[in-house]
């Protein structure tokens, strides 16, 4: 907080945060959250505190983050979009007595105190400096990430590791005033956090998309609207954007000079063509790291000189001040080329699960970090990334315990047993039970996040085992990979939504009453169709059109000149269900 004060003191009417067509001045940001941070003190709470985020992205969002701070607290990001019995497990788990939200999202957050932000009492307070001292001992915040037990647990992080992680990010990206920070992530991603932060303590402008849904032509407008030098987000969220802006020889991404994508592998091809046109001034830096040590222990800038320098993205070298350790069974060291766990020590290890010492000893040993991830350093010291070592998955970028959705189903009434599969960037649910799969939809959204809800549900009359009486999960794998009936393209408009949405979704898709997303569908596929379907008929319409046709036939249907669009209140729920899902788009653990 010293750093962006004392950019507010040196350029106080330099516009600091922009939020649709709001925005706040770097003094304006500095009363705002200095009211925040006095109205928290005059409640009690100060070092050793840790206090509820429950706010979407908004212009408030990084004046409540600022103040929470200046008390001397730390902060917890809760999503407002979760279910109720998520935000109650997780206020519980981090022992909250706190949240800082809207009198509008209040009512999301129950058995706790509730400032405000639209309060009176805030405006009231004092914009004075609270003056309070922060050590680098201290926590700075906690966030939620899965776990395998079925309960969430917030991993937390000292100031000292988010402050060596800050000025690692504005050295090596030479961050400044004429930067311009776009977030689109969620603020309970833990890759978002140094994205708040990095623009302001460098005189830069931090830019929110205050919308929650992911739409294509909004983010780029505001790219190309604001300028924006600099975008942090997972490859699958980045990915549509590049593909969006090909047309226009990319004029749409060149005034970036960094994506710093994170969450899942890279893919080149994807890229190839934007990084090689001349109109591209960017790098992209893989960032590699757990939520445990602070985000980022590893990168690698990947321009046009060095695309095939690996056949590869690795996950890099370390950042300052960290340490990667390639090790055995037994914690012993492994030599260059040969696969062993990574782990992390140094400055960016945490203090841990909040309020769980079982599984806080499980992976943090002798000042170690366990990720759980497979890798190899390469003669020349970079790092490679070979997998998990558990059942933890990533898609979207989301790191999923299979166990936590397993768990949630057997909960169910009606399953005698389930196993979840990751394939395609995708979840697939082997239900043993005689229950809809709507049903079980319905249950798991009251449980989980919307991204940890499976897209398919595949019913089984038993499991096949391996010799010692467990499931054979690769045996289960393989019979994914049957080969389905191709899908003609004809002419009719039906026919033509089919076939985009077979490419989209990697798969066959030949039923036009079929649910886009009961077939794996998510919010970025659906971005990805909007702006193609735009392309193909030459009509302009909101992508919140899309939310609320259940198939294809009624996409058909709605594209046709002479019809009219009538979503039902199924279509309507998948439409809110689905929206809430990209709101929650966070890369929740390491990556």
């Amino acid at each position: 907080t010293d750093k962006f004060e004392r950019h507010a003191q040196e350029h106080p009417a330099k516009t600091a945060v922009i939020s649709g067509t709001c925005s706040l001045s770097y003094d304006e940001l500095s009363a705002r959250s200095n009211r925040i941070a006095n109205l928290l003190r005059s409640q009690g709470i100060g070092r050793g505190n840790f206090v509820g985020l429950g706010l979407h992205r908004c212009l408030d969002l990084p004046a409540a983050l600022l103040g929470i701070l200046k008390s001397g607290a730390a902060y917890v990001p809760l999503d407002p979009g979760y279910p109720a019995a998520r935000i109650e497990q997780m206020i519980a788990s981090a022992k909250l007595e706190h949240v800082v939200t809207t009198s509008e999202l209040a009512g999301q957050f129950p058995n706790v105190r509730t400032l405000c932000l639209d309060d009176s009492s805030v405006s009231e307070a004092s914009s004075e400096d609270p003056g309070q001292v922060i050590d680098s001992d201290d926590f700075i915040y906690a966030i939620f990430t899965s776990g395998s037990t079925g309960q969430p647990k917030a991993a937390s992080v000292y100031h000292r590791g988010f402050e060596n992680l800050l000025h690692w990010y504005a050295i090596e990206l030479k961050l400044g005033p004429a930067d311009r920070t776009l977030v689109i992530s969620s603020p309970s991603f833990d890759l978002t956090q140094k994205n708040f932060f990095a623009p302001l303590i460098t005189g830069g402008t931090l830019i929110l998309d205050d919308c929650q849904t992911y739409d294509i032509s909004r983010i780029s407008s505001l790219i190309r609207e604001h300028g924006v030098t600099l975008i942090n987000c997972t490859p699958s969220a980045f990915y549509p954007l590049v593909d969006a802006s090909a047309g226009e020889d990319y004029a749409a991404l060149s005034s970036l000079r960094f994506a710093v994508l994170g969450g899942e592998p890279i893919s080149i091809p994807r890229l190839r063509a934007w990084l090689e046109h001349p109109n591209c001034r960017a790098e992209v830096v893989n960032s590699y790291g757990p939520t445990e040590c602070a985000d980022i222990c590893a990168f690698h800038r990947l321009h046009r000189g060095n695309l095939d320098a690996y056949g590869f993205v690795p996950l890099g070298l370390e950042i300052p001040n960290v340490q990667v350790s390639i090790l055995d069974e037994s914690l012993a060291p492994l030599p260059d080329g040969e696969i062993g766990e990574l782990c992390i020590s140094g400055a960016g290890i945490g203090g841990g699960y909040l309020n769980d010492p079982s599984r806080t000893a499980e992976v943090f040993k002798d000042n170690l970090y366990k990720t759980g991830d497979l890798a190899k350093r390469l003669p020349d010291g970079v790092l490679e990334f070979r997998g998990r070592a558990d059942h933890q998955v990533k898609v979207n970028g989301f790191r999923i315990e299979l166990g936590e959705i397993e768990i949630a189903l057997n909960q169910h009434d009606a399953v005698r047993e389930a196993v979840v599969l990751a394939r395609d960037n995708r979840l697939i649910a082997h239900i043993q039970g005689s229950v809809e799969t709507a049903a079980l939809k319905e249950h798991l959204s009251t449980r989980l996040p919307a991204y940890m809800v499976p897209g398919e549900f595949i019913f089984v009359e038993n499991f096949p085992l391996t010799p010692n009486g467990k499931v054979d999960r690769l045996t289960l794998a393989k019979s994914l990979k049957a080969a389905s009936a191709t899908v003609e393209s004809g002419e009719s408009m039906e026919s033509k939504v089919l076939a985009l949405w077979s490419e989209i979704l990697d798969r066959p898709v030949s039923d036009p009453m079929a649910n886009f997303f009961d077939l794996g569908g998510n919010s970025i596929h659906l971005a990805v169709i909007h702006v193609r379907l735009m392309e193909m008929t030459g009509k302009k319409f909101p992508i919140t059109g899309l939310f609320a046709l259940p198939n294809a036939r009624a996409i058909a249907e709605f594209l046709s000149p002479k019809s009219a669009v009538n979503a039902n209140t199924s279509a309507q729920d998948r439409a809110r269900q689905a929206k809430a899902g990209f709101s929650n788009f966070r890369r929740p653990t390491s990556r």
